[in-house]
């Protein structure tokens, strides 16, 4: 008996049968990133590929992926990533995350070696920044300053004119700053202080109501 090898007709995303095979992980740039047809995947290049070519539509690995749920972060253009293959094969990489290299610089570069910090930072400059350190936070912050910071003792809400508000929990302290005007309105609006009630006001103080009481 006789053994005859049959070559298999495999298709594949780009039309190009060739292939290649690649043992263990690769770097490769993004080129693309807009998936016409919303799966979030990514096109590639490979610097150390001899033919200057783009990679089919490469699928990113991402911490938690299901039906609508799971993390949504594609790489950016130009971006360096780190590249598995399915079964070693060239033709059907996977995006397993990203590098920062000499041209692409870290949001936090640890200067002080202790490692506290652990940063999110979009495109645009928003942060979402973790410090373990000695006080301990959670801040985040759009660019254009308006902020939540939380630590150890307060919660704080801080926008880009100065306005802010501020719970201080070793105090028991709030604390409300508007440089405009303040407004609280309800259908009920109840103030009650078990000390001293101070009501201070520049050159003008109004009560206006159908009654008025003092007690």
């Amino acid at each position: 008996m006789s053994l005859a090898a049959v070559a298999a007709n495999v298709p594949t995303e780009t039309g190009v049968e060739d292939g290649g095979y690649v043992k263990g992980v690769a770097v490769a740039i993004v080129t693309q990133n807009k998936d016409p047809d919303g799966m979030g995947r990514v096109k590639l290049r490979f610097p150390w590929f001899d033919q200057p070519r783009e990679s089919a539509w490469a699928r990113c690995a991402m911490p938690m992926a299901g039906n609508d749920r799971g993390f949504a972060m594609i790489p950016e253009v130009g971006d360096e990533v780190v590249v598995c293959f399915e079964r070693g094969d060239l033709r059907f990489p996977i995006v397993m995350g990203c590098v920062h290299n000499g041209k692409d610089k870290k949001p936090f570069t640890n200067s002080d070696g202790k490692n506290d910090k652990r940063i999110f930072k979009s495109r645009a400059g928003h942060v979402l920044a973790f410090d373990d350190g000695s006080k301990g936070s959670i801040e985040l912050a759009l660019k254009d300053g308006k902020k939540v910071l939380i630590d150890d003792n307060s919660v704080t809400v801080t926008d880009d004119k100065g306005n802010h508000f501020k719970i201080d929990s070793s105090s028991g302290a709030v604390e409300v700053n508007a440089s405009g005007k303040l407004t609280l309105k309800g259908a009920t609006v109840e103030i009650s202080a078990t000390g001293t009630l101070d009501v201070k006001a520049g050159p003008k103080l109004a009560l206006s109501a159908g009654t008025i009481m003092i007690n």
